[in-house]
């Protein structure tokens, strides 16, 4: 991933150029609203599946079987998204972009889970699971999305602050080996031209979309979605854009 924990390049970063990179800022925008709102929502994650495995397991040693649930519902809606995501995005691999079936379900699950929420208010028990399952198989979707455009994990921060850290280190190592007359590409870990603040950016965007998504909730409800559907609506028109360019290049190739 690019920033991401690999270290690869990805060598359709030339075609698509700034688009590459904005999209999973955008979905980070996404991963952090969503998170937050159904965090003051119902007390459960759907998008950092590492801090949601900590809540089922502070459940289920405390014999929460609300919690319980809500959590184990919650990772498993996670992982059939990120099943289903990889699916769709293995078998639009020849397609002039993959990414799109994906992005439109995903912006789809967010407007209808929104939709939802406003038009049963208030929840019973029964509908508050199928909110916490539709927002965690949006994020699973966006997982295995994010993955796929190797850029900056957009959905658990963890992966992404230790990018950010292990990356500004191995850049300043770069540049005092260059300094010393070493070339800077040679230098290990990231590929040159690469930057750590990639993956920076992308929390600080995370963070700032929690608590921008949280303050909205507090005041508006659940109208806070709009933001996270916003963001996934214009990785959906990045994506369209991309269509253009890659058809000039298979014309050209052929």
């Amino acid at each position: 991933m690019i920033g991401g924990a690999s270290g690869r390049a990805d060598p359709q970063v030339g075609t698509l150029g700034w688009r590459q990179v904005v999209s999973p800022w955008l979905l980070a925008i996404a991963g952090g609203g969503v998170d937050a709102v159904v965090l003051l929502g119902f007390n459960v994650l759907t998008a950092a599946q590492t801090g949601n495995t900590i809540l089922l397991a502070v459940a289920l040693a405390r014999g929460d079987a609300v919690g319980g649930t809500s959590a184990a519902l919650s990772v498993l809606a996670f992982l059939f998204g990120v099943s289903l995501g990889a699916l769709l995005l293995a078998r639009g691999a020849a397609n002039r972009a993959p990414a799109l079936p994906t992005l439109l379900i995903e912006a789809l699950l967010l407007l209808g889970l929104l939709g939802f929420w406003i038009g049963v208010k208030p929840l019973d028990r029964h509908e508050a699971l199928g909110v916490i399952a539709l927002a965690a198989l949006a994020m699973g979707l966006q997982s295995a999305l994010a993955l796929h455009l190797r850029g900056p994990t957009t959905t658990y921060m963890t992966g992404t602050l230790t990018a950010f850290g292990t990356g500004l280190v191995e850049r300043l190592q770069a540049r005092r080996r260059a300094s010393r007359g070493a070339a800077l590409d040679q230098a290990g870990g990231q590929p040159a031209g690469t930057s750590p603040w990639r993956s920076g950016l992308t929390w600080l965007l995370y963070l700032t979309s929690a608590i921008g998504c949280g303050v909205l909730f507090l005041h508006f409800d659940v109208l806070a979605l709009l933001v996270p559907a916003a963001a996934v609506g214009l990785v959906v028109l990045l994506q369209l854009q991309t269509d253009a360019p890659v058809s000039k290049q298979a014309r050209r190739s052929g």
